[in-house]
């Protein structure tokens, strides 16, 4: 007999009901052996993600849906369409960003080395929000050269740290340019700075985009956002270089900077080429192994807006791109390799498939040589500019002597704004907002 939904609602409480009166019923004694009713029951053997397994079901079935969208998507019109509404729906849930401020740029000091400088840089990505940078810069350069924005990822010192430094640092060496700013919660940009233990007062860097993610998350905002922004007026900086070249910038980082870098490069249309290392993967496999991530990885509504990784690359498309892997990264290769095809079929119907590129190593979450000097050979090719692509190597600067700031802090040293400050600002707008329209009986909207 086939059950109805409410009937077969009724069976099982029946079953549960007859299991708990049996137990209960007159000759089972204390001293006979308590069945366990649920020991290896297939349904109870991972209880403690439930929830985890629900709502990682929910994206399944989404990104089901999304699958099915892209497979019909072949021509060069069907690619240019989606192209237009990836970008149209990436704008919508994360922006509108704020509005484009004076910079106030200024260069407050240059470390000078035999074949390059430094010039330490302060500009503010919004009013009295600012953002310490490093400009590494060849000596003896003639005319405009291309130029390349470095995204640090989840490091303490950010750019600063030797690991960065040798891409950078190799980077200058064959003749570009190199940007290096500190993302929010690193470098001289700790939001929750404890100036008594001079450390942050919540953690590594992922605590400190946590804690304000959070709060941001409430006010309908996303720290993607902040992030974003930070980036493109970083390339607003280098179109008032007259060293720099604004047809041919470049952006790279890896981990939280391919992050970065990949999302950069999908809103700003003025980078020319993008390299992002060791993020690339697909939410599918993010979810099946390490889970969600940082909270500036996960833009708010994405998967329910049926995106995925692969967007962020076919919302520049044909634009050059190269994607930066390695076999044995938690950023599961395999969704890498998904992630790659999905993207190279639009370049390819576009007619440029060869600007959609991957590399990969066999390691874990790191750079190698091999990737590095991919990266290099990558950038010389799209601009037709640098030197030899070898790995060369380098003698790292000391970190305290790029600090930009007179503490080595932004909160000690200018005060201004921070996240928790521009998201409490959201908040009282928002709250007006609602007091407004509970007055008119309006409908309420959230601040953009």
């Amino acid at each position: 007999m086939r059950l109805g939904k409410r009937s077969r609602h009724g069976a099982v409480a029946l079953i549960w009901l007859t299991l708990v009166v049996g137990l209960a019923a007159p000759g089972y004694g204390a001293d006979e052996e308590d069945p366990d009713i649920v020991h290896g029951w297939a349904g109870f053997t991972d209880v403690k993600n439930s929830l985890y397994h629900h709502i990682s079901n929910q994206a399944y079935d989404l990104l089901d849906k999304r699958e099915r969208a892209v497979a019909g998507v072949k021509t060069a019109e069907d690619w240019q369409a989606r192209r237009q509404w990836v970008r149209k729906t990436l704008a919508e849930i994360v922006g509108p960003f704020p509005e484009k401020t004076p910079l106030h740029a200024r260069i407050v000091g240059t470390l000078r080395r035999d074949d390059f400088h430094v010039d330490k840089l302060l500009f503010e990505s919004q009013p009295g929000f600012p953002v310490p940078a490093a400009v590494f810069v060849p000596n003896g350069l003639s005319g405009r050269v291309p130029a390349i924005v470095y995204v640090s990822g989840h490091a303490g010192d950010a750019y600063r740290i030797p690991f960065y430094q040798t891409v950078i640092l190799n980077l200058v060496k064959k003749g570009f340019i190199v940007l290096a700013f500190d993302p929010v919660g690193q470098g001289e940009r700790v939001q929750y700075y404890d100036a008594l233990h001079g450390r942050s007062a919540v953690g590594d860097p992922t605590k400190e985009h946590s804690y304000p993610g959070a709060q941001m998350i409430l006010t309908g905002d996303n720290l993607a956002r902040t992030m974003i922004w930070d980036g493109i007026r970083a390339v607003d900086y280098l179109l008032t270089r007259p060293d720099v070249d604004p047809t041919r910038i470049g952006i790279t980082g890896r981990s939280g900077g391919g992050t970065q870098s990949a999302y950069i490069a999908a809103f700003d249309d003025r980078i020319a080429a993008s390299a992002p290392e060791n993020w690339i993967t697909s939410f599918r496999r993010v979810f099946q192994s390490i889970g969600p991530q940082d909270v500036e990885q996960n833009i708010n509504d994405s998967i329910a807006h049926l995106l995925d990784q692969a967007d962020l690359l076919t919302a520049r498309a044909p634009k050059d791109t190269l994607i930066v892997a390695t076999t044995r990264d938690f950023f599961n290769i395999q969704g890498t390799r998904e992630t790659f095809r999905e993207a190279r079929r639009a370049y390819a119907a576009l007619g440029k498939p060869d600007a959609m590129q991957m590399t990969e190593d066999d390691a874990p979450h790191t750079s190698t040589r091999k990737n590095r000097e991919a990266v290099y050979r990558f950038f010389k090719e799209s601009f037709g500019y640098g030197g030899a692509p070898a790995d060369e190597k380098i003698e790292a600067l000391d970190a305290t002597a790029l600090n930009v700031t007179e503490t080595g802090q932004v909160v000690t040293s200018i005060k201004g704004e921070t996240l928790f400050t521009l998201n409490r600002t959201r908040a009282e707008k928002l709250a007006a907002q609602r007091a407004a329209a509970r007055k008119t009986g309006g409908a309420q909207r959230t601040p953009r």
